[in-house]
């Protein structure tokens, strides 16, 4: 009796799955931006954990939170063609925590070069598939 049930599952999940809408296609530079921001969120978490070792004052780690916030929350806006210049100011942001942790100014230094480097091989990355004539808000791989 369950025979067909277990027939009738994989089909449910498959009609689920036409049902949903396609993600769209993300450029290189969204994509290489959200892998840097995900990594700022988790160096700002540990500053912020250290700041308030540190300090035990409450300004320097909600200085942390607030940016750590401020860049997940301006993720979907990488998607658009002047996302990278919220992301910039946000770069401004992550540099400026070093007045309540000194030590953060060298992890803000690898940080900011590290969004430099994906900044620069995104654009010619794009503009290499706008050269061949492909989308360059396709896949970087393809």
């Amino acid at each position: 009796m369950s025979e067909p049930m277990a027939q009738d599952e994989p089909t449910a999940q498959a009609e689920g799955a036409a049902k949903r809408r396609p993600r769209p296609a993300r450029g290189a530079m969204e994509a290489l931006l959200r892998i840097v921001h995900g990594l700022e969120v988790a160096g700002i978490a540990f500053g912020a954990l250290a700041a308030w070792g540190v300090t035990r004052d409450w300004p320097a780690p909600v200085a942390f939170v607030a940016v750590g916030v401020a860049l997940i929350a301006t993720m979907p806006l990488l998607a658009r063609p002047w996302g990278w210049l919220v992301s910039l100011a946000l770069q401004v942001a992550v540099a400026a925590l070093t007045a309540f942790e000194p030590v953060w100014g060298v992890v803000a230094l690898v940080l900011i070069g590290l969004w430099i480097y994906c900044f620069v091989k995104a654009r010619g990355i794009e503009r290499r598939r706008r050269a061949s004539g492909l989308d360059p808000r396709g896949a970087p791989g393809t």
